[in-house]
C-alpha cells in the first residue's frame, strides 16, 4: 500500500505540474476533470520507445528509421516488429483514451516508470557515441525522459516497448500514402544489395533528387515500391541509376522519427 501511495503521489506531482504552466499553450482538449490528460495535436509524442545514438544515427539512411513504438497525440499508436533478414514490419492502430490512461497507469504502478531518471548525458566522454535506449512520456505539459543508463534491468525497455505496442487490439499493417525521398550518391559497395533504378519510367530521377540536396513529396507512384524494399533490405541497399549508385531515405510526417512537416499546399 505504501509503495501505490509513493507512486500515485509522483502521478499526482506530474499533474499538479501541468497547473503551474505558465507556457500559454494548450496542454490538452481534454477536461479539467481528466486525471491523465495529453497534447491532441497529431504531432506531439505522448510515448515513445527509441533506440538514440551511435554512428548510424548520424547517417543519411537513418532518416527511414520508425522507433519501436510511438503513441501520438491523436490516438495513433505506430510500431514496428522485427521480422528478421532485414525484413521490419509497421503496424498502427487509433486506441481510446481509456486504452491510453490504462498503459500510462501500468507504467506508474506496475513499471515503476517515474522513479528512473535520465542519465545518459551524466556518462563520461567518449570517442564513440555510445546506443541508448530511452523512454519518454508527455502528460499534463510534463515531460519525462530516462534512459539505459538509469539503472533499469536488462529487458525494462523492450518490457515497456510491448506494453506500448499491445495497447493495440486490432492492428493493421501501415503503408504510407505520401512521404519526403531523397537521395544520396554513393561509392559502389560491392557487399550492398543493388535495384537497378530506370529514373524515367519511374518518374523519379535520382541525379536530379541527388543533385539538389532536397527531399520531394511523392505519392502514390514509386512510393509503395520505396517503401516495401527500404523495409525489406539492409540499410546499405544501393539503387543503380546509369551506374552511379544512390542512398534513398523515405521521411514520413509523424511516422519516421525526424520528419519535416508535410507541405502546406
Amino acid at each position: 500500500m505504501r509503495r501505490i501511495i509513493i507512486l500515485w503521489s509522483l502521478l499526482v506531482l506530474v499533474l499538479a505540474a501541468c497547473g503551474n504552466n505558465n507556457s500559454g499553450q494548450p496542454q490538452s482538449s481534454t477536461t479539467s476533470t481528466d486525471p491523465i490528460a495529453w497534447d491532441r495535436s497529431p504531432s506531439t509524442v505522448v510515448f515513445r520507445a527509441d533506440v538514440e545514438g551511435g554512428d548510424y544515427a548520424q547517417s543519411f539512411t537513418a532518416r527511414s528509421e520508425i522507433p519501436s513504438c510511438t503513441i501520438y497525440g491523436d490516438n495513433r499508436v505506430i510500431w514496428t516488429n522485427d521480422l528478421g533478414a532485414f525484413t521490419i514490419q509497421t503496424l498502427w492502430d487509433r486506441v481510446t483514451d481509456d486504452q491510453i490512461r490504462t498503459f500510462v497507469w501500468q507504467l506508474t504502478l506496475d513499471e515503476d516508470y517515474f522513479k528512473y531518471e535520465s542519465r545518459a548525458n551524466q556518462e563520461p566522454p567518449s570517442a564513440t557515441v555510445p546506443v541508448v535506449e530511452t523512454l519518454v512520456i508527455r502528460i499534463n505539459g510534463v515531460e519525462r525522459k530516462t534512459d539505459s543508463f538509469s539503472g533499469w534491468d536488462y529487458d525494462y525497455y523492450e518490457e515497456l516497448a510491448n506494453l506500448c505496442k499491445n495497447i493495440s487490439g486490432s492492428p493493421v499493417i501501415y503503408e504510407p500514402e505520401a512521404a519526403w525521398v531523397s537521395a544520396q550518391a554513393v561509392p559502389y559497395d560491392i557487399s550492398a544489395p543493388v535495384i537497378l533504378w530506370d529514373g524515367d519510367a519511374a518518374g523519379l530521377k535520382l541525379s536530379e533528387l541527388a543533385a539538389s540536396g532536397e527531399r520531394r513529396w511523392i505519392t502514390g507512384g514509386v512510393l509503395p515500391f520505396l517503401w516495401q524494399s527500404l523495409h525489406t533490405s539492409p540499410p546499405s541497399l544501393q539503387f543503380d541509376e546509369n551506374g552511379i549508385y544512390y542512398n534513398i531515405a523515405l521521411e514520413i510526417p509523424n511516422v519516421t522519427r525526424n520528419s519535416p512537416p508535410a507541405p502546406t499546399n
